[in-house]
């Protein structure tokens, strides 16, 4: 099994942040790093109609294995892709989890809720993302982002420009 070096990290997280249904990044390497990203680039793949479904069910298990906070989200969001459940109801929100997980961990900034960017709490109106201390690794971070939004009823989805 091929491991996740920097470059094919990089690929990933591009994926994931601009729905690009990659998921020939995944074949051959662990999913248990990666979940959070490997199920976005695999529900945008299943969107595309490309052919992931045994990638899909093994991210979904490892997601509902897991249970870090934002896994449950993500596993809902995958199921529905793979229409085996009926979709969450969330509403769409195009949004970096990255900066959402920066935002919570300053607790200074706000998300517009209309166009998803983060800003400064005294510069804007929107959802004041709350303080704490995020779990440690990105992968947990952007779960903690997306646990977090899903509570304010949305799911992340890519950014266009």
């Amino acid at each position: 099994m091929t491991e996740w070096g920097d470059e094919v990290l990089a690929r990933l997280r591009a994926a994931a942040h601009r729905g690009f249904g990659d998921a020939e990044l995944l074949r051959g390497r662990p999913l248990a790093p990666v979940l959070q990203y490997a199920g976005d680039v695999l529900v945008a793949a299943l969107a595309q109609g490309r052919d992931v479904r045994s990638l899909a069910l093994a991210c979904l298990d490892g997601l509902n294995g897991r249970g870090l906070p934002g896994d449950a989200e993500l596993a809902d969001e995958l199921a529905a892709a793979l229409g085996v459940r009926e979709p969450t109801g969330l509403a769409p929100l195009p949004v970096d989890l990255g900066a959402v997980a920066a935002a919570m961990e300053d607790g200074v900034q706000v998300l517009d809720p209309e166009r998803g960017d983060v800003l400064p709490a005294d510069e804007a109106e929107g959802l004041p993302a709350p303080p704490g201390v995020l779990p440690e690794g990105e992968d947990a971070r952007r779960g903690a982002a997306r646990a977090w939004l899903a509570g304010q009823g949305f799911r992340p989805v890519p950014r266009s420009l």
